[in-house]
C-alpha cells in the first residue's frame, strides 16, 4: 500500500511529519496527515507507545493503536537519553511538521521543545495538543478525554445518568481527543500553505479544553436576550440545588426542565422503541418537524407557538402526552417501516445500528468507506478509509499501523545518519530497530 511512483499523489506528498504522540488525540491527527500523504514518522519509547498494549491479543499490536496509527512509520528513540534527544534534534531538521500531545512541560524538558526545534530548524511547524491549554494554572495537569468532557460541561449535553444517578460520558468515543486531533490536522495544513508566502514555520497550539469548548457553541455561547430568560434562572437554579446538596440527577432534570422551549427539537430528534430495533428521528428543521408530525399522525403540538410558561403544569403534561403518542405510534411498527415512512414523508430518520456490523454495511460499501490492509503482524485487515476523497490528489490509507521500530533504521539513514552512527546508537540502546 505504499504511495509509489506513477499515480497521483497525495496533497502532503514529500510532507514530513514527526509525530510524538500517545493514546488519541495526537495520533488521529497524525493519521489524517498520513491519508492526505505526508510520511508519518511515530517516535516511540523502547517499550512502544502504550496503546500499543492496552486490550491486545498480539503483543505491541493492540486494535486502536492499529487503527488510529494507520500509514505511519514507526521509530524507537529512548529520549531519557541526552544521545537519544541528540537524535531527534537531527531528525527535526529535516521535518516539515513536528506533533506533539505530550503533557504541557514534558517536551520542553526533553530538549523537544519549540523554541529548541525552531531554532535549528526554522521552516519547522510545530504543533502541541494539551489538556488545558497552555497559559492558566492548569497548564502542566494531565488530562484525559473523560475528565474533559467533564470539566468542559460536555458531559452534560447528552443528560445520561447511570443507576446511581450519576453521570455518563455524552458517547464513549473520545470526543474532545478526535476534535482536537481533526482540528490540528486542519491547523498543520493552513500553517503549510503559510509557509509558502512566509518561508517560516509557526506554533500550533491546540488543546481538549478547546475543542469540547467548540464541538458545545451555543451551550458556552454568552447573549444578553437568552441569558437573561433562559440561561441565568437555569444557572440560579443549578446554584441553589448544589448549595442544599442536592443529586446529579436532580440538577439534570431542573436543566432539562428550564430548556422545554426546545422540546420539539427533542421529541423529533431523538431515539424511539419501534417493534424490532430503535428508530432515530433527525428533525432540526420547521419543515422536517412538520413532516414528522404528517407522518406520524401528531394533531396537538404544544411545542409549536409561543409558550407563556413553560414551567406550568398544564403544559409539562401536553409535553408528556405528546411524547407518549409518539412512543406509541412508533412501537406499533418495525423499523425498516417507520425509516422508509418518515424518509419519504421528508423528516431524516435512520436505525440504531451497533459499530460492530458497520463494516459490512451496504451504504458503507457502496461509498467505499472500508480499505482492505495487510498488517506486518497480525495479517489482513479492514479498516476505515479516510476522513475525506479529493479528485486530483487523493487521500488513501498507504499501509497498516507500523511494527514497534520497524522503520528506525529508513528512518536514520534518510535523515543522513551513517551505518556506522546507527550501529553505534544501537549497541548503546539509544534507539531499538525491529529487523
Amino acid at each position: 500500500m505504499d504511495q509509489a511512483g506513477g499515480g497521483p499523489k497525495g496533497p502532503l506528498t514529500g510532507i514530513r511529519v514527526i509525530e510524538f504522540s500517545q493514546v488519541v488525540a495526537g495520533p488521529s491527527c497524525g493519521r489524517v496527515l498520513a491519508e492526505l500523504g505526508a510520511d508519518v514518522i511515530k517516535v516511540e519509547p523502547p517499550e512502544g507507545e502504550p496503546y500499543r498494549n492496552t486490550g491486545t491479543v498480539v503483543p505491541n499490536e493492540g486494535k486502536r493503536f492499529q487503527s488510529l496509527n494507520l500509514g505511519k512509520r514507526s521509530i524507537v528513540i529512548d529520549l531519557s537519553k541526552p544521545e537519544g534527544q541528540a537524535v531527534v534534534q537531527r531528525i527535526a531538521k529535516t521535518a516539515d511538521v513536528l506533533l506533539i500531545n505530550y503533557r504541557h512541560g514534558v517536551a520542553d524538558r526533553l530538549g523537544i521543545g519549540y523554541e529548541t526545534l525552531s531554532n535549528l530548524n526554522p521552516r519547522l511547524i510545530y504543533c502541541r495538543i494539551t489538556g488545558f491549554g497552555v497559559r492558566s494554572a492548569a497548564a502542566t495537569l494531565p488530562a484525559t478525554d473523560p475528565m474533559m468532557q467533564a470539566y468542559s460541561g460536555l458531559m452534560v449535553a447528552g443528560s445520561k445518568v447511570d443507576e446511581d444517578g450519576l453521570p455518563e460520558g455524552v458517547s464513549a468515543t473520545a470526543i474532545a481527543d478526535y476534535t482536537a486531533g481533526f482540528g490540528s490536522a486542519i491547523a498543520i495544513c493552513a500553517a503549510l500553505y503559510a509557509r509558502h508566502e512566509t518561508g517560516r514555520g509557526q506554533l500550533i497550539n491546540s488543546s481538549l479544553l478547546r475543542a469540547a469548548l467548540t464541538v458545545q457553541d451555543t451551550n458556552v455561547m454568552r447573549e444578553p436576550v437568552y441569558d437573561a430568560t433562559q440561561r441565568d434562572p437555569m444557572v440560579e437554579a443549578l446554584d441553589a440545588i448544589r448549595a442544599r446538596g442536592g443529586t446529579y440527577r436532580e440538577m439534570i432534570d431542573t436543566r432539562q426542565g428550564m430548556r422545554s422551549r426546545t422540546m420539539s427539537l427533542r421529541f423529533y430528534s431523538g431515539a424511539y422503541q419501534a417493534s424490532d430495533g430503535v428508530v432515530m428521528l433527525g428533525a432540526l428543521t420547521p419543515n422536517s418537524r412538520a413532516a414528522a408530525r404528517r407522518v406520524l399522525g401528531v394533531k396537538d403540538d404544544p411545542t409549536e407557538g409561543p409558550v407563556e410558561d413553560a414551567s406550568a403544569a398544564e403544559h409539562v403534561a401536553a409535553l408528556h402526552r405528546l411524547h407518549k403518542y409518539i412512543a406509541d405510534t412508533i412501537r406499533s411498527n418495525t423499523v425498516r417501516h417507520w425509516v422508509d415512512a418518515l424518509q419519504e414523508g421528508g423528516c431524516p430518520a435512520a436505525p440504531v445500528n451497533f459499530p460492530e456490523t458497520m463494516s459490512e454495511d451496504p451504504i458503507v460499501l457502496a461509498e467505499g468507506l472500508m480499505v482492505d490492509v495487510v498488517n506486518e503482524t497480525t495479517g489482513p485487515q479492514r479498516v476505515v478509509a479516510p476522513l475525506f476523497e479529493m479528485s486530483d490528489t487523493p487521500t488513501a490509507v498507504h499501509r497498516a499501523s507500523p511494527p514497534l521500530g520497524g522503520h528506525t533504521r529508513d528512518v536514520l539513514l534518510s535523515s543522513g545518519f551513517s551505518e556506522q552512527e546507527i550501529a553505534a546508537l544501537l549497541a548503546k540502546g539509544t534507539v531499538n530497530a525491529r529487523f
